[in-house]
Formats: structure tokens, sequence, C-alpha cells
């Protein structure tokens, strides 16, 4: 069973400074997977995508796809 985890990293822009985004973690039986560590700064989006992608077991194989498509 894949699990969905939002994770905070900083980020820095010569253009707006440091700032803060949030990924994905993927676990699958406790151990990780994947990270994908920039999908947007808005926390409760990346939130419910980890919701929604842990719900429907969205393969990580498939992640990159889904994601170019939400966004």
């Amino acid at each position: 069973m894949f699990q969905y985890l939002p994770v905070e990293n900083k980020a820095f822009s010569p253009y707006l400074g440091p700032y803060r985004t949030f990924g994905l973690r993927v676990l699958r039986s406790g151990e990780e997977v994947m990270v994908l560590p920039d999908v947007s700064t808005d926390f409760a989006f990346v939130l419910r995508l980890a919701g929604l992608f842990t719900r429907k077991q969205l393969d990580p194989l498939h992640l990159a796809e889904v994601l170019e498509d939400l966004l």
C-alpha cells in the first residue's frame, strides 16, 4: 500500500528570496519509495493531493504525469 505525505522544503529564488515549498513523500510498507520536493507553495493543496493519492493508491510511476495534468 502506498502512503503519500506532504513534506516541507526551503527554496531560494533570486527574485523572491527564500520561500517555503511543499512536496510529496511516498512510502510503501513504511519504506520511502520516492520524494518529489517541490509541488506547490500551497500546503493545503499538497495535503489534499496526498490524501487523494493515498486513497486512490496512485502508483508513483504515474505521479509526475498526474501532477503535470493538475498543474
